[in-house]
């Protein structure tokens, strides 16, 4: 089997999606594994962002997405740094493995702002300081629909609070496949995707929204990788 860079890997949200199952039950790699890699990696991109005063809002969706900044923010809290987790949704709604992260975080003394909005949003860029950093953990590669108005409200707040943000693995609202938008997308300063490259990345507004990209070692085996990915898009 011919080795390929990460870079070279092009992947479908179909094929993300068999990834996550096949890593289990081929490879015994289990969710949770990929989420603690996923997380750490999230983790040392933004601290190459952040000074060590920055505050980081970390913004959670209730899927794994969300679950993934969660284990960021344990891994920025033991470097030191100031974090606050937020979500526009409640903690009862969120995905098994998310619940699981958040019990870890609550321990640690982080807590969630539930049902964080604009307003919220515009209010902590008001007493935030320039070098503060927002990590964008709403949505992942899954997302296929439109979003709720107030949902698009948050992220054009995010973009106007001219604070540099780190995205989890895709900006939130850009769909993986086509690399249109749902209704919204955010600006990233830099995204952190995992596995490879996204097939949506090709186009235009994604290219926009993305700033730098880097690619996300979660320890799937190469081989699987591989075997999944597809041509890269024209």
């Amino acid at each position: 089997m011919e080795w390929k860079p990460a870079e070279a890997l092009w992947f479908s949200r179909d094929a993300l999606r068999q990834i996550d199952t096949r890593a289990a039950a081929d490879y015994g790699l289990e969710p949770a594994v990929l989420m603690e890699n996923a997380g750490r990696e999230l983790a040392l991109i933004t601290r190459k962002y952040a000074e060590p005063t920055s505050q980081i809002l970390i913004l959670t969706g209730k899927g794994n997405n969300g679950g993934d900044g969660m284990v960021a923010a344990r891994h920025l809290t033991n470097a030191g740094h100031d974090v606050r987790l937020a979500s526009p949704w409640t903690a009862a709604e969120l995905s098994t493995l998310a619940a699981g992260q958040l019990k870890t975080t609550r321990a640690m003394g982080i807590p969630l702002q539930e049902g964080f909005g604009a307003a919220a949003m515009a209010a902590w860029r008001d007493n935030s300081a320039v070098h503060d950093v927002v990590i964008d953990c709403l949505f992942g590669s899954g997302l296929r629909r439109p979003m709720d108005t107030t949902i698009c409200e948050l992220i054009a707040a995010v973009n106007d609070s001219m604070r540099r943000v780190i995205s989890c693995d895709i900006p939130s609202g850009l769909d993986c496949d086509t690399g249109t938008t749902w209704g919204a997308c955010i600006c990233a300063a830099h995204t952190v995707s995992y596995c490879g490259m996204k097939m949506g990345f090709h186009h235009p507004t994604a290219m926009a929204s993305l700033g730098q990209l880097s690619i996300g070692d979660i320890g799937v085996p190469r081989p699987l990788l591989i075997e999944l990915a597809s041509p890269e898009p024209d």
